[in-house]
């Protein structure tokens, strides 16, 4: 006895788009705005990602070294690591929340103001 599968849903391929040349992608990297979307991502994702990693790796040298920081009562029966351990996922979800709200209100409008200047600049041709 054989599996068989359902024949597949013949569809029309997607319509080509055209691929645009070498020079036509170092054209569009090279333009301000490009430059601007860039640059600003960077600033945000160093800062985030520097703050975010300078956080955990801090949590690991007190765990290794701070041994008795670490099991020093912090609330009740919660102590100094396990809250500090808490904050990592604090910090993580702080990181990824900032993250889209800069994606939202500062790259979406450079990515925007981008695509219509390399699309002036790519009708002026």
């Amino acid at each position: 006895m054989t599996i068989q599968s359902a024949p597949a849903a013949r569809r029309a391929p997607p319509a080509a788009l055209p691929i645009p040349r070498a020079s036509e992608w170092t054209a569009r990297v090279d333009l301000p705005a490009f430059r601007r979307l860039i640059d600003a991502k960077r600033r945000v994702i160093s800062l985030l990602l520097g703050g975010s990693l300078g956080f955990f790796f801090l949590v690991l040298l007190l765990a290794g070294y701070a041994r008795p920081l670490m099991a020093a009562p912090f609330a009740g029966p919660l102590n100094v690591g396990y809250a500090l351990l808490l904050a990592i996922y604090a910090v993580s979800w702080s990181a990824a929340l900032l993250y889209t709200y800069a994606a939202h209100h500062s790259f979406d409008p450079l990515a925007r103001e981008a695509v219509r200047e390399a699309e002036a600049v790519r009708a002026a041709k």
